[in-house]
């Protein structure tokens, strides 16, 4: 897709509208995409850490070894202390542990330039920066007629200005014009709702929820629904207020 500058106004904030350029991944982007992804992993890592912390078999894991400690040493104050230690530093520890799966996940294709069946976009403002990012894995495979629309990144300063919704477009323009191409699909979850806000308005249609067929996922107990949009006769640009990104 041709690179082009984009004029998006949020409409929400007064700040006047916001100019991005939004255009195909260059040579140079590698540091400001590891820095971006960087950000946006640590915070779905955070998410998902506190959220794994009230989970069933986490609580029950703890109640067993409070229980243990205070049967063990008669004593309420040493199974507390344990437990407020293990608390402290649990909550980081598997914060960073998905920020890790996250940021592999989302950097996949983007370690070997020109990787087969991937392609990438970035957004970047009248400064020149990154702030934000977009890609299409599945070209190139036969069969399905099917694209992947994955790794959307935002970065915080710059979200609620429609800058993923002008790189989500990207990614649709490319699979109109990619032959046999028949429908764009994509996975989220629950942590995303602002985001299923934005495909929904884009015309993508949510599927059958479904937990992570993986240790991760039923760990986090975490249901990912697919979202498609079908290219046939589907030419929805627009259902929402820019501010959803």
């Amino acid at each position: 897709m041709e690179a082009r500058p984009t004029d998006l106004d949020d409409g929400a904030d007064g700040d006047g509208p916001l100019r991005v350029q939004v255009r195909p991944k260059a040579a140079g982007d590698e540091a400001a995409l590891r820095e971006l992804l960087e950000v946006v992993a640590a915070e779905m890592g955070s998410a998902l850490g506190a959220r794994m912390l009230w989970r069933p078999w986490f609580l029950l894991l703890l109640g067993c070894g409070f229980t243990l400690l205070a049967t063990s040493s008669r004593s309420l104050l040493l199974p507390l202390l344990v437990l407020a230690l293990l608390l402290a530093v649990g909550r980081p520890a598997l914060a960073h542990v998905w920020a890790l799966y996250a940021h592999q996940d989302m950097s996949l294709g983007l370690k070997a330039p020109g990787a087969p069946g991937f392609r990438f976009w970035v957004a970047e403002d009248t400064d020149g920066s990154v702030v934000g990012m977009v890609g299409v894995s599945g070209i190139g495979k036969s069969g399905d007629g099917e694209l992947e629309l994955r790794s959307l990144a935002v970065s915080h300063e710059h979200r609620g200005h429609g800058v993923g919704r002008a790189l989500c477009q990207a990614v649709l323009a490319f699979a109109r014009g990619s032959p046999g191409c028949r429908v764009v699909v994509l996975d989220t979850h629950m942590l995303h709702s602002p985001a299923q806000r934005l495909f929904s308005s884009l015309g993508f249609h949510p599927g059958p929820t479904c937990l992570q067929p993986t240790l991760s996922g039923f760990l986090a107990d975490l249901p990912v629904t697919r979202y498609h949009y079908s290219l046939t006769g589907n030419r929805t640009e627009d259902n929402s207020p820019v501010g959803e990104d």
